[in-house]
């Protein structure tokens, strides 16, 4: 199966905005978007790279978040 990845990274960008997924300081809670990906399915349709894009977008997220 093909990987849509515009389709995750948007998934992954709608999961780290939103509302539910921030902490009091209104930085993400990570864990809260890594869930929300892996119930939508993302991890599997991944696969074994998933957790190195996650942590790749997340880092490039925080980095433009604070700029």
């Amino acid at each position: 199966m093909s990987v849509n990845f515009k389709k995750f990274e948007r998934a992954f960008n709608e999961s780290a905005n939103s509302e539910e997924n921030l902490l009091d300081d209104g930085s993400v809670n990570w864990n809260f978007v890594d869930a929300d990906l892996n119930l939508d399915g993302w991890a599997d349709a991944i696969g074994e790279d998933f957790y190195a894009i996650f942590d790749d977008m997340a880092n490039k997220f925080d980095a433009n978040k604070k700029i």
